[in-house]
């Protein structure tokens, strides 16, 4: 098995609670370079010990990995005393707070602790950022950054983004997430979380942005897989017509059925990647989330990589039928990209 796909099967084979088959001709270097860049390098680790001992990497490679395991478990447990802080610290000055990406979609990995996070998003009210910001800073939250609307602070070595909107990707996305705090959302107490369609909205549309930009990660379809297993009861219609009405209904289905492709995410849909005419923006995503190259404008040499792990993965993953034609596969490619405000 080629080493990239290998690396997206580990992955499945954590989410799916799969234990996975030894390969004897990798290049492991590679997958902990890819593990690293896509900050899996703990559930790739994990997997590794499910793994017979002699298909395991081994000397400094193996250590590598071990360390990156340890570490990812120490820092879990600072990370918990640390968000434990901020919503207290928050909620003591009643202070209305949303939480939403990581700090909540860690819990529903099959190992919460394993799921590792640059920093931790909070969202507060534009009307209480000033307000929240002196209460956290009087807890011992150290400002690193204090924008108008935007305040990054440290708790030990945990960065947490104070925000006072959601992000958004184009006019009909931010009038969607203008009332955060509303009927999106739910709380305990001070503390929001989006409802699961809506947050499955948010991390798509935050998707979408990378595409855009370039950046993406395959942790960010890993998101997406564990959100929607986390609630086998989410209404997906209702999540595709708020789709369609911010404007990346094409994106949104695609997305869902490259997790369902890769990783076997149990959501039902009208499009799959399974016909040759849906191989293009299959490569596409390949490129973007295992590259980094900006959606739909591969470089040659990563192009060429992408076509051929297009292939394997065909081949390794289960096949779905698919009624629609190859000519309304190209248009919805070409649709896709229309909606990122990429051209061809």
């Amino acid at each position: 098995m080629e080493t990239n796909i290998y690396f997206i099967y580990l992955l499945a084979c954590h989410l799916n609670g799969n234990k996975p088959k030894g390969e004897k001709r990798l290049d492991w270097q590679q997958i902990y370079n890819l593990a690293e860049k896509h900050g899996v390098t703990a559930i790739i680790a994990y997997e590794i010990k499910r793994l017979p001992e002699n298909c395991r990497p081994g000397g400094t490679l193996g250590a590598w990995f071990s360390e990156g395991f340890e570490n990812t478990i120490h820092s879990y447990r600072a990370k918990l005393q640390s968000l434990s802080a901020l919503t207290a610290a928050l909620s003591e000055k009643r202070i209305a707070h949303a939480l939403f990406k990581g700090v909540v979609l860690r819990n529903y990995y099959p190992f919460p602790e394993l799921r590792i996070g640059a920093d931790a998003d909070i969202l507060v009210k534009p009307a209480d950022y000033i307000k929240a910001v002196e209460a956290l800073t009087q807890k011992g939250f150290a400002d690193k950054l204090i924008e108008s609307n935007h305040a990054e602070l440290c708790y030990d070595k945990d960065i947490f983004e104070l925000h006072t909107e959601l992000e958004s990707i184009n006019i009909q996305s931010k009038i969607y997430f203008a009332t955060p705090f509303d009927d999106i959302s739910n709380a305990v107490g001070y503390t929001y979380k989006l409802k699961p369609v809506y947050h499955l909205l948010y991390i798509v549309s935050h998707i979408a942005h990378h595409l855009q930009t370039g950046g993406a990660s395959i942790r960010m379809v890993m998101d997406i897989d564990v959100l929607i297993r986390k609630y086998p009861d989410m209404n997906i219609n209702e999540f595709l017509i708020l789709s369609d009405n911010i404007k990346i209904g094409k994106t949104a289905e695609s997305l869902l059925a490259f997790s369902k492709k890769i990783f076997n995410t149990p959501v039902v849909l009208n499009f799959t990647f399974e016909d040759d005419g849906t191989q293009p923006l299959f490569a596409d995503y390949v490129a973007a989330f295992i590259s980094g190259s900006i959606f739909g404008t591969p470089d040659e040499e990563e192009q060429e990589k992408s076509k051929h792990a297009v292939d394997i993965i065909k081949r390794i993953f289960k096949k779905i039928s698919d009624p629609k034609k190859e000519e309304e596969k190209t248009e919805y490619q070409l649709g896709v990209m229309e909606e990122l405000g990429i051209t061809s």
